[in-house]
């Protein structure tokens, strides 16, 4: 198993800071390692989104500010970007330019409009402003109601048709209330929507983690059966390199090369007795009686293996002509 790579706070803001520049086009360095700047197209618009990273950066989220000033539900009065799925989430492990991405992509695919042009008649003499958004369900589900944003008349209803359903005083109480503003948009069709396909997808995730944990113990029971056969071949990798070892001996010892050597070492040794033997005689070590069986007995014997040795040589030779 490789082992884990611990990263510092200061390694982890420049990894941050270098992943900014790497998904990001036209990034400007304002103040090193602290203010960064990106400017785009947003349907007619040129826009701006100013990025802050205070020192306790990656622990804390950065800070991201929008101009000139736009209506879109990430964006709060202050034309700060805070309702971002990628920002809400943001943690010590999150990729900055990544977030800083996906957020410029959702202002490029869906142009918000400008706040100078979206005061939004509800009825005679009155005008209302959209409802604060930071709610769980509307960050999940935001994506699916901005299609026209581009078009800063009659915005809301577009986005909201059931605003149309109201009456002015229930527009003001929506427009005060964050609790009325919660229970509207969890009644909402598409949260609802995405609240059943979130629930479904939470249930399929229990149920394959239900079923993983059942297979918990046949996992435990393949993996001793594992660990005991890799031992069993061990064993037998070892007694396999001793045999295999016994084998060349006996192979080097066994060998044709081998056997003529030795049979000529023997008759120098049977010939060398022979020579013994003469010279006991000659200095009247033993009788003759004695001195005829040893030396024939020994001459026999070198003369045998010398006959082995050269018949041995002879085959061995034509072997290496047959090119064996």
């Amino acid at each position: 198993m490789l082992p884990k790579i611990y990263r510092s706070d200061p390694d982890i803001r420049k990894h941050q800071i270098n992943t900014l520049k790497i998904f990001n086009d036209n990034v400007v360095e304002i103040c090193e390692g602290h203010e960064y700047q990106i400017c785009f197209k947003s349907d007619r618009h040129e826009l701006c989104l100013h990025i802050s990273l205070s020192k306790e950066f990656p622990n804390e989220k950065p800070l991201l500010t929008i101009s000139p000033p736009i209506v879109h539900p990430w964006v709060n009065a202050d034309s700060e970007v805070t309702s971002a799925p990628g920002l809400l989430n943001f943690t010590i492990h999150s990729d900055l330019g990544r977030v800083v991405q996906a957020i410029i992509r959702e202002f490029e695919r869906h142009p918000p409009p400008l706040k100078n042009d979206t005061n939004i008649t509800s009825g005679p003499g009155s005008t209302i402003t959209s409802p604060t958004v930071p709610t769980r369900e509307c960050e999940r589900s935001s994506p699916s109601y901005m299609n026209n944003f581009s078009s800063p008349t009659h915005q809301r209803r577009l986005v909201f048709p059931e605003l149309n359903k109201l009456s002015i005083n229930e527009l003001e109480f929506l427009n005060s209330n964050s609790d009325r503003q919660q229970e509207f948009l969890t009644d909402l069709p598409p949260i609802k929507e995405q609240n059943k396909l979130l629930d479904d997808l939470i249930a399929q995730v229990e149920e394959l983690a239900e079923s993983n944990l059942s297979k918990q113990e046949h996992l435990s029971e393949m993996r001793s059966e594992i660990e005991q056969k890799i031992s069993e071949v061990t064993k037998l990798a070892f007694e396999n390199e001793r045999l295999h070892m016994k084998y060349q001996d006996m192979s080097d010892k066994y060998s044709p090369f081998n056997i003529k050597e030795q049979l000529r070492l023997a008759a120098e040794k049977a010939e060398s007795e022979c020579e013994t033997i003469a010279d006991s005689f000659l200095n009247g070590e033993i009788d003759v009686e004695k001195f005829v069986n040893l030396y024939t007995k020994s001459r026999s014997l070198c003369q045998a293996r010398k006959t082995k040795e050269e018949k041995l040589s002879h085959q061995l030779e034509s072997l290496s002509k047959a090119g064996f």
